[in-house]
């Protein structure tokens, strides 16, 4: 049976994943050659591809191609493309396609400004985000949890913190609860902008609201309070992990372990290791190294030596950040 447009989606899709831009366009030709024709769905994918590595005057080359072709674009077309412009920080081209968009009678959906909201709030540009959901609630395309997720960590970003309460009630008032990445984004922007205290009371709602928690929400809290040198409420943290039912990761010991290292508590540090390598929790070549480099500004040649040793053992690479001006430490 000859290969039709569905196959070819196929494997234009899975070697879009791999980003192999070759055999993508290969199978393109080859299809040609078959004749058959690409699809809607087969230049979403090509077009998918070449906006998220950055290739947008490809990307723009493959959309004229298909209205050249009579194919009509979707919103499988104009979301990566929209997108990538904006990844790029050609921001002229964003209103120019949307426009287009709307002129063929295209629905923008809640995927689609989740997908330009979050490019324009990582790139500071929150009051354009913010204009975006509103054109959004105007159009009656209704917003979920992650649209909210991504411009509260807009806000948070910017520093605008009332905002972000705004937000929030906004968010509950039309009956969407926040989640586990809502806290997440609240405990972390809270945090770096140095409301730490605020960051506790998030983090004990979301306990209270029966939010369960994820081991990235806890190596948040416990890298801001480690910061603040708040040791005692950073302890029971790491216990509450356990007492969650989940298990501390190779972040949450890198940051226990370093800080013990910086106090001078290092027969703890050591303990700490071993005891996560026991646990089942192998540290891997980013740990080691950091490890090597803390006990190094000690002055604890020896016991770096250590962990040098186990950076050997384990065939791991060793950082440029650990070498001394580009050489092996001497250990």
């Amino acid at each position: 049976m000859a290969p039709n447009h569905f196959v070819y989606n196929i494997l234009i899709s899975a070697y879009a994943q791999e980003e192999t831009v070759g055999e993508v366009m290969h199978i393109f030709t080859k299809m040609r050659q078959e004749g058959l024709n690409p699809d809607v769905a087969n230049y979403g994918a090509v077009i998918n591809l070449l906006s998220s590595i950055g290739r947008m005057d490809d990307a723009m080359s493959q959309y004229n191609q298909m209205i050249t072709e009579g194919l009509l674009p979707g919103i499988i077309v104009f979301t990566p493309l929209i997108s990538g412009f904006c990844s790029c920080g050609k921001w002229e081209k964003v209103p120019e396609l949307f426009s287009e968009m709307l002129d063929r009678g295209i629905c923008p959906n809640t995927v689609f400004f989740n997908t330009i909201m979050d490019r324009l709030c990582k790139n500071g540009r929150v009051m354009e985000a913010q204009d975006l959901f509103d054109l959004m609630v105007h159009m009656g395309v209704k917003p979920d949890v992650c649209t909210y997720n991504t411009l509260i960590g807009g806000y948070l970003f910017v520093g605008k913190m009332d905002e972000v309460r705004k937000l929030l009630d906004n968010m509950v008032s039309i009956g969407l609860k926040p989640d586990v990445i809502t806290y997440s984004i609240l405990i972390d922007g809270y945090s770096k902008n140095g409301r730490i205290d605020d960051a506790l009371v998030f983090s004990r709602e979301m306990l209270a609201g029966k939010v369960k928690p994820c081991v990235i929400t806890f190596n948040i809290m416990i890298g801001a309070l480690l910061k603040c040198g708040r040791k005692a409420e950073t302890k029971d943290l790491f216990d509450g992990i356990w007492a969650n039912g989940l298990v501390p990761d190779v972040i949450t010991y890198s940051l226990m372990i370093q800080k013990l290292i910086e106090e001078g508590s290092l027969q703890e540090s050591d303990d700490l290791f071993l005891s996560m390598e026991k646990n089942g929790c192998v540290a891997d070549s980013h740990m080691l190294n950091a490890i090597v480099r803390s006990l190094l500004r000690k002055g604890e040649v020896p016991r770096a030596g250590t962990y040098l040793s186990k950076i050997d053992e384990r065939v791991f690479t060793l950082e440029a950040s650990t070498c001394f001006r580009g050489e092996r430490p001497r250990i």
